[in-house]
């Protein structure tokens, strides 16, 4: 499948890094990037878009013919949107916690088999989701242990040590903008409701720190990805994450590492 026209959802500090990346890619070129009324009450367009790309309405934005969409906004924006792009083109979600919920799941796979499209679902900022999907069917146990900020997970300034603990299906529910991580784990690996979640606020850190734990038959592994914040719930990994996932969804030839 060759990707010539790209939508972007969403125009913060992904959907930047999604936009930047399609300008490398010479065969593809951006139709729009949807961004938020919220906190741009002028519709001022971002400096780095080009003309005439920038759109507010998603009415507007749906009616441009695309042939992949990359949404970078919000779990309930993937949610709403999910099986209106996925009726007539591919969509690659990085708000994954949205799949959480069992009735967006669903929609989502029930309108790639009815539609023969597909979701892309990116490794935003974590790392071995090939192993995951690969020993799915004998991995036993699955734990993820995200340390940010108090702010950062939108928790009191004194908050601290454990402010959630359960299945990743509640973690998501929880804190949607948080831990797409432990979303795109659950995916791979062995469901929501087996994946533990543990949600740790560490008072005056500028880093996220995530640890997978994974057991089953005859394996284990233990490992840890950190990175600071950029701002808000981005760490300085994740753009560069978002942009080799773009990378590797729009090569068309030659050798392709996924």
């Amino acid at each position: 499948m060759t990707y010539r026209r790209i939508g972007i959802i969403g125009a913060g500090l992904i959907g930047k890094a999604i936009y930047d990346e399609v300008l490398r890619c010479e065969q593809a070129e951006v139709t729009y990037v949807l961004a938020s009324r919220a906190g741009n009450a002028q519709r001022r367009v971002p400096e780095w878009l080009g003309l005439g790309l920038c759109v507010y309405d998603l009415e507007e934005a749906l009616a441009r013919p695309v042939d992949v969409v990359f949404e970078a906004a919000h779990a309930d924006v993937l949610a709403s949107i999910a099986p209106r792009v996925l009726a007539s083109s591919d969509l690659c979600g990085f708000s994954c916690t949205a799949l959480a919920r069992p009735d967006v799941e669903r929609a989502i796979t029930e309108n790639c088999l009815a539609n023969g499209t597909r979701f892309f679902l990116p490794h935003g900022a974590i790392l071995g989701l090939d192993g995951l999907v690969d020993g799915r069917e004998c991995i036993e146990d699955v734990t993820i242990t995200t340390t940010k900020s108090a702010a950062g997970l939108g928790q009191q300034g004194d908050a601290h040590g454990v402010v959630f603990e359960g299945t990743a299906r509640d973690a998501c529910r929880k804190f949607p903008r948080n831990v797409n991580v432990h979303a795109a784990i659950a995916i791979a690996g062995i469901g929501f409701d087996r994946t533990k979640s543990i949600v740790v606020a560490k008072p005056g850190t500028d880093e996220m720190h995530h640890r997978i734990q994974v057991s089953g038959q005859g394996f284990a592994w233990d490992f840890s990805v950190a990175s600071h914040s950029l701002g808000g719930v981005t760490g300085a990994y994740t753009p560069k994450s978002a942009a080799g996932s773009v990378r590797r969804i729009l090569a068309s030839k030659g050798i392709v590492n996924c």
